[in-house]
């Protein structure tokens, strides 16, 4: 498998593909912040890695013509998703820790628990 580089890897973040869509646009920091108001500061954080969450991902996808799943995990297609799990997935990257690892630990046990109870209905 071959190797990224260092700036491969940059272009496969939330930042580096926030900065593609910037300039695929046209946009400079300002431009960009402007439309999703917010400051310049906020947009450099967001490109630079400095903030991996931000809570205007949704704003930032449509002010780049992208789905907020291709901005944050650079994830084209989600096929077979319902409007639930997409809703519950736009509220996931609004949280900050520890809410995250709380809820996170909380769903692996209910589909795990969940899961084991299928097990055994089926035997």
């Amino acid at each position: 498998m071959p190797r990224l580089s260092s700036k491969g890897r940059a272009r496969d973040t939330l930042g580096g593909r926030l900065t593609r869509g910037r300039l695929r646009k046209g946009l400079t920091q300002h431009e960009l912040a402007a439309m999703v108001g917010t400051s310049q500061a906020v947009v450099q954080r967001i490109e630079t890695g400095k903030c991996r969450h931000p809570r205007i991902i949704n704003e930032l996808a449509e002010a780049l013509d992208v789905s907020p799943a291709w901005l944050m995990y650079g994830v084209t297609v989600i096929d077979g998703l319902e409007d639930d799990a997409i809703e519950t997935a736009r509220a996931w990257s609004r949280l900050v820790e520890p809410h995250r690892s709380a809820l996170k630990e909380m769903i692996l046990r209910v589909v795990a628990e969940s899961s084991g109870e299928s097990r055994r209905a089926a035997r």
